[in-house]
């Protein structure tokens, strides 16, 4: 049955909730007939016009709440309770909650309508999760396992839809000039490439093609396109144009549809493009990793700096950031300036903790396809088992076996890990049994919260899923 009116809630940032419209548009080709309604920080209401269309967005000032809950939680509760009225007025037959948040949980406990995704448990205390999503946390437990598009797991939230789109770049933009976007700042320190590296990077791009470059951020990144101007030569400084702190975000996105390449780390503004269709090349590294926020859609590229560190934490200290050298500007600039021309990626042999991939799809969502880089690895054979049994959690039926020519070693580990899977106890090194932690982590999940009362033969469904794709020694599903 069709609900008449859903409520998406969706509190975090600009990239989280450009993240979202994969789902929105899975809820609108599923229920066709609803009244589709979003709630997200106040600062990010226009950003809905560049989305999915919507029959109503509310913004809600959850900055400005955090900070009144400081010096003053009596006022803070007031207006919280006054949102929560507002909400309830909407009187949404469904919820959709995207934030494992104490905000969203008593948000969403207060509407008290049925609730999609993270749900309110004993009174709105504690969180509680579907499969779907105590799957997707388990493999927390193991990122470098994660395949899964953050996109993605929020779109399989919704019911299956009939027609569904899938974005992807276009390429030819600009009207024939080359126009490149950069974006130095993210976040984290961990995730933001050096200004002296950008600059480089401008003077090798321009040295092979003739692209004009923009350089896009908020107010508080200007010093960091101050920094790319001192590194620049002054032959160059006329073909970079600063826009950092220029753009709201009308503008921003009105810039970024006229880029022919867009060159990033994991922003909200890398994000944003993607969606609108702009061709990017992802820099990815410290504790970003691309399976999990890459560009979304087909036709994008991504850079990723694999070390054996990779992902990190950003809390954990680093005394030495190998992953922000290992992508030099000169790697960077022969993928940027091949993309600009049109060229095949000819890519030298790189060092084996640098990958190349592009961007694609399959039944489950985005995918990463290797472009360059080291041979598959144990890790890589497990995330995709991982993978295929997440699909089959969702009743998805596989793309069929690749065919891998796996060394000895890999097949040893493959045999002991199909083992333990099904309990068999064979002898597991402490790398071998680390790779086996997200399958605990998820029954431990689903026990706490009763997830299979009712489905007995689950657990054995997955655990026998999983022994077939480890012992596949060379027909590795690659769905």
């Amino acid at each position: 049955m069709t609900p008449e009116r859903v409520l998406v809630l969706q509190l975090a940032r600009l990239g989280d909730l450009v993240q979202t419209w994969p789902l929105v548009r899975r809820l609108k080709a599923a229920w066709p007939g609803a009244r589709l309604e979003l709630v997200c920080e106040a600062g990010l209401v226009s950003l809905s016009d560049l989305g999915p269309p919507l029959a109503g967005v509310h913004g809600l000032e959850v900055g400005r709440l955090a900070a009144l809950a400081r010096h003053n939680p009596a006022a803070a509760a007031r207006r919280l309770r006054e949102r929560l009225q507002d909400l309830r007025r909407l009187r949404p037959e469904v919820l959709v909650n995207l934030n494992l948040s104490r905000l969203s949980l008593l948000l969403t406990h207060g509407v008290g309508a049925p609730a999609l995704g993270y749900q309110p448990l004993a009174g709105g205390r504690e969180f509680g999760r579907p499969p779907w999503l105590a799957y997707v946390f388990a493999l927390a437990h193991a990122r470098r396992l994660n395949r899964l598009h953050l996109s993605d797991v929020f779109r399989h939230l919704a019911p299956t839809a009939p027609e569904e789109p899938f974005p992807g770049a276009t390429p030819g933009r600009a009207g024939g000039e080359l126009r490149v976007g950069l974006v130095p700042g993210t976040r984290h320190p961990k995730r933001t490439w050096p200004p002296a590296a950008f600059a480089r990077l401008i003077c090798l791009v321009a040295d092979r093609t003739a692209a004009r470059f923009l350089l896009f951020g908020t107010g508080a990144e200007r010093p960091l396109g101050e920094a790319i101007f001192r590194e620049l030569p002054g032959r160059l400084r006329d073909r970079v144009l600063n826009r950092l702190g220029a753009t709201g975000l009308a503008e921003l996105a009105g810039e970024l549809q006229g880029l022919s390449l867009l060159i990033s780390g994991d922003t909200g503004t890398l994000h944003l493009a993607a969606a609108l269709g702009v061709p990017c090349l992802g820099l990815y590294f410290g504790p970003a990793q691309a399976a999990e926020t890459g560009p979304y859609g087909e036709g994008h590229l991504v850079l990723q700096a694999e070390p054996p560190c990779h992902p990190c934490r950003e809390g954990d200290p680093c005394a030495d950031p190998v992953c922000l050298r290992l992508l030099t500007p000169e790697r960077v600039a022969r993928v940027a300036a091949a993309r600009l021309r049109g060229e095949p990626l000819h890519q030298e042999p790189l060092p084996p903790e640098v990958r190349l991939y592009d961007t694609g799809r399959d039944l489950l969502g985005a995918c990463l396809n290797p472009l360059g880089g080291r041979p598959p690895e144990l890790p890589d054979l497990v995330g995709l088992a991982y993978r295929h049994l997440g699909a089959r959690l969702l009743g998805l039926a596989n793309g069929g076996p690749q065919r891998l020519e796996l060394p000895l070693p890999l097949r040893s580990s493959l045999t002991r890990l199909a083992q333990a899977a099904r309990r068999h106890n064979p002898a597991l090194s402490l790398p071998e049994a680390e790779l086996l932690r997200p399958l605990k982590a998820f029954r431990a999940e689903a026990a706490r919260q009763g997830l299979l009362q009712g489905r007995p033969q689950l657990w054995e469904e997955l655990t026998a899923a999983l022994e077939s794709d480890f012992a596949h020694h060379l027909e590795v599903l690659a769905g």
